[in-house]
């Protein structure tokens, strides 16, 4: 007999799409301001109306959850899963804000190498949202959580180096002060898109 979703299950997945669909624009359009500084605010209010969209998102998926008898997988892990997705939106945009706040007119190339990586991260994510709801998908998606793994990893690497540079022409504190925060900000957008690809791990050995 073929397995499928009821209805109310198949809009979880629906939205988890939706979500990681918006943050992989967001990377995006974050990726194509580091590569090319212009218009840094117009691109910030782009990236807050992309956050706003996150924010309705999970305000979706929690109140399907407190309607439904019946989810997917254990509610908690998609409450989790939905969250790490939101908090990588919101360090993205918190660092594009930065950019804004602290007159940043030329990019420092860490930061660049960190949008990259981002960008990486967010579409392996939504490659692995998308397949999601289909166990005989499990092996591809597990590939896709071992990518996102090895990218946050780089991520870490990248954030040293780019402190270490730093650090050796501390001549210039509010230099060093600006694109510190910067930097770490983007590399937590890597650390959530992490936990976001745990949480994925954990529901396909709990659902296997």
């Amino acid at each position: 007999m073929r397995f499928s979703f009821l209805p109310v299950e198949v809009k979880f997945f629906d939205h988890f799409q939706s979500a990681s669909g918006n943050l992989l624009v967001a990377a995006r359009l974050l990726q194509k301001l580091l590569d090319d500084y212009h218009d840094v605010d117009e691109v910030v209010a782009q990236l807050t109306e992309l956050e706003h969209r996150g924010d309705f998102i999970v305000h979706d998926i929690t109140n399907l959850l407190v309607r439904s008898l019946i989810t997917p997988f254990d509610g908690d892990d998609i409450q989790r899963l939905i969250d790490a997705v939101d908090d990588a939106l919101d360090t993205m945009h918190a660092a594009a804000v930065r950019l804004s706040i602290y007159q940043v007119t030329e990019v420092k190339k860490p930061a660049r190498r960190l949008a990259r990586l981002i960008v990486e991260g967010a579409t392996e994510l939504d490659l692995a949202m998308k397949s999601l709801h289909d166990k005989k998908l499990y092996p591809q998606v597990k590939e896709r959580i071992v990518q996102i793994n090895t990218i946050e990893n780089t991520g870490d690497r990248v954030l040293e180096e780019g402190l270490r540079s730093l650090v050796e022409r501390r001549e210039d504190i509010f230099d060093l002060i600006r694109w510190k925060e910067v930097y770490e900000l983007l590399e937590q957008t890597t650390d959530r898109l992490e936990d976001a690809g745990d949480v994925i791990q954990r529901v396909m050995i709990a659902n296997a």
